[in-house]
């Protein structure tokens, strides 16, 4: 189904889609272009519309030529990143094709194509050439449907599979959550089927939903397809106080990391979502650090902890390592927890956590946490 425009402007809810998207885009490709044994980087906007809203605002796919290019700027390395655009609606990609006309570049090996078929189907058509790429390169996916009739489970966990391609995933989550009731019956009325299709195919218990935040989280595990992948999602709230879902899949704990350093930018209180007003209330950070530390007690008093296992808790957890030094730091000075250097095995140097991707591929562990004061 062709992506529609539902506004001829861009409203307060679609613009935090496409800051969420463009933001780590910027991120992902800061990372990608300096990263050694990456050599080629492929994004594919699936349902790209016809890039620009009559207000003149721009939409995905003219945000992610600025990314494109705003990261190459800053990195001499000059590796190849394709952008590929998709939408059914012939006359959008015809328009897009005139915009970007300009917009690539020999010099910096980067390239735009174009194709007019339905998402999943381009999708499924994307599937046997990803296990065939050479293992540096690295794919992006945004899917930002009119709907959620299109979305296919086998095809995503298909592309996923192979380790090297994230998804960002665009969900209208009030209109499912408002049917959800509507499908739990064998047999349904037509207009509820693609529904129903779509909560069976993600297992998802809709008599235990009782909120679209709730709707949103439950997607959010179901995503991760029983634990394979790491997810992370971002509610975007519109002016009727109705709630889409943002939703990131990786199997890289640093696309984690960066997809979470995008929420906290966008929503610096909590980290969870976009609201559509400005008002600040720090007690709301307030809340969710009590939180992480009440979680972090809670598993160093279970078990011993070390720096890796603590890094990829806290990040999936939806924190940045730096809440998690403010935490660890306020719980060793209380007496709460102390930390054992590793390598030889005496107290650790104060402040020092060591929470980082480098140190989380690293053999061995350079911290461990443990509960109470120690000696």
């Amino acid at each position: 189904m062709p992506k529609k425009e539902t506004a001829d402007s861009v409203q307060a809810h679609t613009e935090a889609k496409l800051q969420f998207y463009t933001k780590y885009l910027e991120r992902y490709l800061q990372i990608l272009l300096i990263a050694q044994g990456i050599d080629k980087i492929n994004i594919y906007d699936l349902y790209c519309g016809a890039g620009q809203y009559s207000d003149g605002n721009t939409g995905s796919a003219l945000r992610a030529v600025d990314a494109v290019w705003k990261a190459q700027v800053k990195n001499t390395q000059s590796k190849a990143i394709n952008l590929h655009l998709n939408d059914l609606d012939q006359g959008k990609v015809t328009n897009l094709r005139g915009l970007l006309a300009n917009k690539q570049s020999d010099e910096k090996k980067f390239a735009i194509s174009f194709s007019t078929m339905e998402a999943f189907e381009f999708l499924k058509k994307l599937e046997p050439e990803l296990p065939k790429q050479d293992r540096h390169t690295r794919n992006l996916l945004f899917i930002d449907p009119y709907g959620y009739k299109d979305i296919n489970r086998q095809s995503l966990e298909a592309v996923l599979s192979s380790g090297r391609t994230e998804v960002v995933l665009f969900l209208p989550i009030e209109q499912m959550y408002r049917f959800r009731n509507k499908t739990m019956d064998d047999e349904v009325d037509n207009s509820y089927v693609p529904l129903k299709h779509f909560i069976e195919q993600f297992n998802l218990d809709v008599a235990s939903i009782t909120s679209e935040k709730d709707f949103i989280t439950a997607l959010e595990t179901a995503l991760s397809f029983g634990d394979q992948y790491y997810t992370a999602s971002y509610s975007i709230r519109n002016h009727t106080g109705h709630h889409y879902g943002m939703f990131f899949i990786t199997s890289n704990l640093l696309g984690l990391e960066k997809i979470i350093e995008v929420k906290w930018e966008l929503d610096s209180q909590q980290g969870q979502g976009f609201t559509g007003d400005n008002q600040i209330d720090f007690f709301l950070e307030t809340d969710r650090l009590s939180d992480l530390k009440e979680k972090i007690i809670k598993m160093v008093c279970t078990e011993e902890v070390d720096n890796r296992t603590m890094y990829e808790f806290v990040l999936k957890n939806g924190f940045r390592p730096k809440h998690a030094n403010e935490v660890l730091r306020s719980l060793c000075d209380d007496g709460v927890i102390h930390t054992i250097d590793a390598k030889n095995m005496q107290r650790a140097r104060k402040g020092s956590y060591k929470l980082n991707y480098q140190e989380f591929k690293s053999d061995k562990p350079a911290m461990i946490f443990r509960a109470g004061a120690g000696e």
